[in-house]
């Protein structure tokens, strides 16, 4: 009895979840020879690039927003600048007061594109770069980007 009660204890409380132990799968890290190359068991490695870049053209503004108001300051501004709208508690113009958070942003914004942009560059000079790869006891000169598991060719 006290054997549910542990299992329920460690599904719902810990969420763990029992291995199945009766099967077991191993993966050879040979290189998958035969006509049905599409059975690779390695394809779960698409590729070999590099990808350090934290944005892309879609998720920049909603990362770059998330990240600069993690920043206390950057909170603590855009709250006062609010406050500025509520008439009792204004100190001058509203506008007035989003103006120095807006250009703080701004500048921080256009820094991140910045780095990022020189992550991407980076980022395309080393995988554009050649590599050495062992293959049937030959060594081939392969891109950084084509020298993946899955398609290291076989001479």
């Amino acid at each position: 009895m006290s054997s549910v009660f542990h299992d329920i204890w460690e599904e719902l409380f810990r969420w763990k979840t029992k291995k199945d132990e009766s099967n077991r799968e191993v993966r050879s890290n040979l290189l998958f020879e035969g006509p049905n190359w599409n059975e690779n068991p390695n394809n779960q490695y698409q590729t070999n690039n590099i990808k350090t870049t934290k944005y892309t053209f879609l998720t920049f503004l909603p990362k770059n927003l998330f990240e600069q108001f993690h920043r206390f300051a950057n909170v603590y501004f855009v709250a006062i600048a609010a406050l500025n709208f509520v008439p009792v508690v204004n100190a001058f113009q509203p506008a007035i007061a989003v103006i120095p958070v807006l250009v703080i942003l701004a500048i921080t914004a256009i820094k991140d594109i910045w780095e990022d942009f020189r992550r991407f560059k980076s980022d395309k000079e080393i995988n554009s770069m050649g590599c050495l790869v062992f293959s049937s006891f030959v060594v081939i000169t392969m891109d950084t980007r084509t020298a993946a598991a899955s398609n290291v060719p076989n001479t």
